[in-house]
C-alpha cells in the first residue's frame, strides 16, 4: 500500500475516534440532562393542574394499550423459516475471525496483566479482550494505536470505518435533535417553558 493511500486511511481512523468521543461525550450529557428535565416537565405540570389531568391520563390511556397489545404477543416461528446455509459468508467469517486472532494476540503479548504490571496497558488488554469478544476489527486498531503496534489497513478496512463514522454522525444528530439536548443547551426561560410545552403537547397529542 503506498504512503498517501496509508495515511488516508489512518486519517480516517483518527476522524472515527473523534466522532466516538464527540458521541460518548453528547450521550453522557443528555442522560445527566434527562432526570433534570423529567423533574421541570413534572413541577410545570403541576403548577397547572388542569394540563397535568389531561397529560396523565393520556400516558394511562397509552401505558394501558401498550400492557394489552405485550399480552396478545405470541412468541410463535413461521412454519416456512428456512436457515440457508451461506458458504461465501461462511468463509467470511473465518477469514475475519483470523484476522481478529492474529491482531489479538499482538495486543495481548504486551498487555496481558501475567507479562506486564502496568494499569494503563492492562485496561487496554481489557478494551482489546471486550472487541475481539464483539469482533471489533476497527476497535483493535485502535488498540494497537494506544500501545504502537504497527497495522495495515485495507480498502474493506476504509468502507468499515467510514461506516461506523456516518452511523455515529447520525446518532449525533438524533441526540441534537432531542428536547432534553435542546432544553439543556438553551438559557433563556422562556425558551425553555416553549420546549416543555412542546414535548408535553406532543405526548398529549400522539
Amino acid at each position: 500500500m503506498d504512503k498517501i493511500k496509508s495515511l488516508r486511511l489512518k486519517k480516517l481512523l483518527k476522524e472515527l475516534d473523534y466522532v466516538e468521543s464527540d458521541f460518548e461525550l453528547r450521550n453522557e450529557i443528555i442522560g445527566d440532562a434527562d432526570g433534570d428535565f423529567i423533574k421541570s416537565i413534572n413541577s410545570f405540570l403541576l403548577e397547572h393542574p388542569k394540563l397535568k389531568e389531561i397529560y396523565d391520563s393520556k400516558i394511562t390511556e397509552k401505558l394501558n394499550e401498550s400492557i394489552k397489545n405485550s399480552e396478545n404477543k405470541t412468541d410463535e416461528v413461521p412454519e416456512d423459516l428456512v436457515i440457508d446455509e451461506d458458504t461465501e459468508n461462511d468463509l467470511k467469517e473465518k477469514e475475519l475471525t483470523n484476522e481478529l486472532k492474529k491482531i489479538y494476540r499482538e495486543i495481548v503479548k504486551i498487555t496481558h496483566p501475567d507479562i506486564v504490571k502496568v494499569k494503563k496497558l492492562n485496561d487496554l488488554y481489557i478494551k482489546a479482550t471486550n472487541f475481539y469478544d464483539d469482533r471489533n476489527k476497527i476497535g483493535l486498531y485502535q488498540v494497537c494505536d494506544d500501545v504502537g503496534i504497527k497495522y495495515e489497513l485495507t480498502e474493506k478496512d476504509a468502507d468499515i470505518i467510514e461506516d461506523n463514522i456516518n452511523s455515529l454522525k447520525k446518532k449525533i444528530n438524533f441526540l441534537e435533535s432531542t428536547f432534553t439536548w435542546k432544553w439543556y443547551n438553551t438559557d433563556d426561560e422562556s425558551q425553555k417553558t416553549k420546549i416543555l410545552l412542546d414535548y408535553i403537547k406532543l405526548r398529549i397529542n400522539s
